[in-house]
């Protein structure tokens, strides 16, 4: 019941968050530059990512941690059932993403990474009654020739192993 609760207020943000055009390529993040924060341990969907530091505004267009938190947290219950092993990456590639103080411009999640994710979470998802999200249509990110985040190797993808 918690679950189908919390996957409720999802669909709940989903509808109220308004990102449902913003294509990788026309990006605007803000007018003004931004910036590398820490990622904030209260940030529980991207405990463990492997990086630190989180560029705002982030690739949804959340300006301030306190929006990115909240935004973030409604989808930890997608993360407990374990729909694919790179669910946690592709989500914090949005909603925390790295920042490499280096470059200018985000890094977005490749493509094929979407769809590994939406492929195998979209059923999880349908189960209690949610479409994949528009904001996440796997068309508006990056193809295979341009700097992104990829899936892991064809071999690797899929569920991760049950204990």
């Amino acid at each position: 019941m918690a679950v189908r609760a919390a996957l409720l207020l999802l669909l709940a943000l989903w509808a109220g968050c308004g990102l449902s055009s913003f294509p990788h390529h026309l990006v605007q993040l803000s007018s003004r530059r931004s910036a590398c924060k820490p990622v904030p341990s209260s940030m529980s969907l991207c405990h463990g990512v492997g990086y630190s530091e989180m560029r705002l505004p982030n690739l949804l267009g959340h300006d301030t941690m306190k929006e990115a938190l909240q935004q973030a947290a409604s989808w930890v219950p997608l993360l407990t059932k374990q729909c694919h092993r790179e669910t946690k990456k592709f989500l914090c590639s949005l909603f925390a993403p790295v920042c490499i103080s280096q470059m200018e411009e985000p890094v977005f999640p490749c493509r094929s990474l979407c769809e590994a994710v939406r492929d195998s979470c979209l059923p999880v998802m349908a189960a209690f009654g949610f479409p994949w999200p528009e904001m996440l249509n796997c068309s508006r990110f990056p193809g295979g020739n341009e700097l992104c985040i990829p899936p892991v190797g064809p071999e690797d993808q899929g569920q991760p192993p049950r204990e």
